[in-house]
């Protein structure tokens, strides 16, 4: 896609200088990669905290569920 954009020379400087590509265009695709990537990475943490949260709360369900099984037939001292 072609498009105009306005850069600010001191980012585009400092980009340049923590990236090995010679163009522009190779930098802003690279960092436009980049930047979808650390999305993603994102939405997939995210997805892994809820996960977790409904898999504590079902392992606690269970536990308690399981309370009385878990001291059944044990001496009373």
């Amino acid at each position: 896609m072609r498009t105009t954009v306005v850069l600010k020379d001191e980012l585009v400087e400092r980009a340049r200088a923590l990236c090995d590509e010679s163009t522009l265009s190779g930098l802003l695709n690279r960092c436009l990669a980049d930047w979808v990537a650390h999305g993603r990475q994102r939405e997939l943490e995210a997805r892994l905290r809820d996960e977790y949260a409904l898999g504590a709360a079902e392992s606690a369900s269970v536990s308690r569920e399981f309370a009385d099984v878990d001291t059944e037939d044990w001496p009373a001292w």
